[in-house]
């Protein structure tokens, strides 16, 4: 603007305006190209080309199955319902897998599952427009089922939104700064006084009397060995040491075990002998041998001559 109010000559307004609506048209259109975008990233199907699978998705995203997942199972179903006609199963077969693909539902937070049966029932109503003959539609229909149950299944796992973390809890009032105490501390208690040097013990070493009346020396021995010599200081140089006074070992006790231990070993051996049996040795007698053999052979040979003669005298 000049300075009486005018436009500025250098600066069309026309030029202005042109370059402002064309700015606000660009933010526009781009606006729009991402909403459009994220938009169709949202609604994009989830198609699926294998009969079992587990794939992942995302939330609302539409589920479908690829019909070629299918045609085998349509091929075998026709064969079924109309054995040796090849040709209309092979027909049928690629007809139904040049249709589009196959709608199951909508993917919902968490795991989809969709059975076989589920996939048929889906499926079905598309073998009605195959060109079979209209009282094998129902056959081919129950067997389909039976084969896509048998051998299809699918699993969608679709992200869970996450929840939202709860608000921190407001910040606790900080207390009140602690009031000075207006008790007077207590004062230190005044360091006991030492007693002076001069002051006697609280417990007198005992002394004993003696004639001249001086105290005498306190002797850390037991009373068994004042005045006396100590035992292992009687053994003398070539003197067994069992044999010095008060040295001799106690052997009472390992006398008294071993006896005990003899006794116990004594009554397990008769135990053990009252437990066990031994045959006696039989004297073998050759004597008897001899003869015996003999009779043996003897009433052997009798025997034949007998059934020899009463054979002979049958005939």
């Amino acid at each position: 603007m000049g300075a009486r109010g005018n436009p500025n000559p250098l600066i069309k307004p026309s030029a202005l305006r042109r370059t402002v609506s064309a700015g606000v048209a660009g933010l526009a259109i781009f606006a729009g190209s991402c909403l459009g975008m994220g938009t169709a990233a949202a609604s994009e199907p989830l198609v699926v080309d294998h009969p079992i699978a587990i794939v992942s998705g995302e939330v609302g995203q539409q589920i479908s199955v690829l019909p070629k997942t299918l045609d085998f199972k349509v091929n075998q179903a026709v064969l079924l319902a109309m054995p040796l006609a090849f040709g209309p199963a092979s027909d049928a077969a690629e007809q139904f897998a040049a249709s589009g693909p196959i709608a199951l539902g909508t993917a919902e937070p968490g795991a989809n599952s969709f059975s076989g049966r589920e996939i048929a029932k889906a499926a079905t109503s598309r073998l009605s427009s195959l060109g079979l003959p209209e009282d094998k539609v129902e056959s081919v229909r129950f067997h389909f089922t039976n084969l896509v149950s048998l051998g299809n299944s699918l699993t969608v796992n679709a992200p869970e939104p996450d929840e939202e973390e709860p608000a921190p809890p407001p910040s606790q009032e900080q207390p009140p700064p602690e009031q000075p105490s207006q008790t007077p501390q207590p004062q230190p208690a005044p360091a006991p006084v030492e007693p002076p040097p001069s002051a006697p013990a609280t417990s007198p070493v005992p002394t004993m009397p003696t004639a001249s009346g001086a105290p005498a020396a306190v002797s850390m021995l037991p009373p068994s060995l004042r005045g006396a010599s100590l035992p292992w200081a009687q053994a003398r140089y070539g003197q067994v040491p069992g044999t010095a006074p008060g040295m001799a070992p106690n052997v009472g006790d390992l006398a008294r075990q071993a006896q005990e231990r003899q006794r116990v070993q004594d009554e397990q051996d008769e135990i053990r002998a009252a437990g066990q049996a031994e045959a006696l040795p039989t004297e073998v007698s050759e004597r008897v041998a001899l003869p015996v053999l003999i009779a043996a052979v003897s009433l052997a040979v009798v025997t034949a001559a007998l059934v020899r003669t009463w054979v002979l005298r049958r005939h």
